[in-house]
């Protein structure tokens, strides 16, 4: 099994500061010079030489469009920058679901918790899609709290996968990010920087795999955890490699679906797309195609101990995307 259960900048530039350093050139004359008076002053030196190429979208909840009740709201202010906001407002013990239809029809499922906003996205797209929060009543049965419908049309198709959301979640001072920033700063290219991203989370992170035989309903990765224990199931590695790229400011995907293997059987899977504007290598085995989506799978180059992804088809025969986070 590869997860989920069954189903579900700066870098310390080192500077040796001498100051500045003048020479005082004696004539012929035998008399002794006078002693000039020499101020030496520090060098200011930076703690960067740089800006960061990329700087966090934080999401936020300005309320400028907004559906709400006494009991929840959605602000949908940001749906050209692909997400919306949810919250629960009251105390409840009870599940709380968010229901998100995407405009080809397929439904997205979120856990929220009262008292906390939640960034949720919307990846599939412009069109129409509808939002719902529901409160758990008894059995499978869940009581609609609030609904609204929103057209959205994106500013590009890349807004959704360079912001943190619920299953992406990081910030500017997490040590995700701070890991992110390292890797680049000794990379300098798009290149260099996914694939040090992506064998660092191959070579750092080992696969759980009791917790993937009892990974618990409603699971969401803490991602700075996965990263200090180094370990977790392929939700996380895939959300871990997705955070750390986009942290970046390269568009990546956390994609759900199944992955079909005669040596691995028929699972359900998570791992990663990036989008690439050239073509190019990362390692020695994953080919990039530029002005698209590439794949990349960090659980199975772990499991399989391969330094590769094994991007054999993309075509459905082996990975089929069913949800983008």
């Amino acid at each position: 099994m590869l997860g989920l259960g069954r189903r579900i900048i700066i870098a310390l530039i080192i500077v040796a500061t001498a100051g500045l350093f003048f020479g005082v050139v004696s004539g012929c004359s035998t008399a002794e010079p006078e002693a000039p008076e020499i101020v030496i002053e520090d060098q200011m030196v930076p703690l960067a030489q740089f800006e960061p190429a990329f700087i966090i979208p934080v999401p936020d909840s300005p309320g400028l469009l907004k559906q709400s009740n006494d009991k929840a709201f959605i602000d949908y202010s940001n749906n050209r920058d692909g997400y919306v906001t949810v919250g629960f407002l009251e105390s409840t013990d009870r599940v709380l679901k968010v229901l998100i239809t995407v405009p080809d029809g397929e439904e997205y499922v979120y856990n929220i918790n009262p008292g906390v906003t939640e960034v949720l996205p919307l990846t599939n797209g412009d069109g129409k899609y509808t939002i719902s929060v529901h409160e758990h009543f008894e059995g499978n049965i869940f009581l609609d709290v609030l609904y609204t419908e929103i057209d959205v049309e994106l500013s590009n198709e890349f807004v959704p996968f360079i912001r943190p959301n619920q299953y992406v979640s990081y910030c500017e001072e997490s040590p995700v990010t701070k890991k992110a920033t390292e890797l680049s700063l000794e990379n300098d290219t798009f290149i260099d920087i996914v694939d040090a991203v992506y064998n660092y989370v191959v070579d750092n992170i080992s696969y759980d795999f009791e917790l993937a035989e009892d990974v618990a309903f409603g699971y969401t990765p803490n991602l700075d955890s996965v990263l200090e224990q180094g370990s977790g199931i392929c939700f996380d590695m895939a959300a871990l490699t997705a955070a750390m790229l986009r942290s970046q400011g390269i568009p990546s995907k956390l994609v759900f679906g199944e992955y079909n293997d005669p040596n691995l059987d028929y699972t359900y899977h998570a791992w990663v797309k990036v989008f690439s504007e050239v073509d190019c290598m990362i390692g020695d085995n994953i080919l990039f195609t530029g002005g698209t989506w590439n794949i990349l799978d960090p659980t199975l180059a772990i499991i399989l101990c391969l330094n590769e992804a094994a991007i054999k088809k993309n075509d459905g025969t082996v990975y089929d995307a069913m949800y983008y986070y």
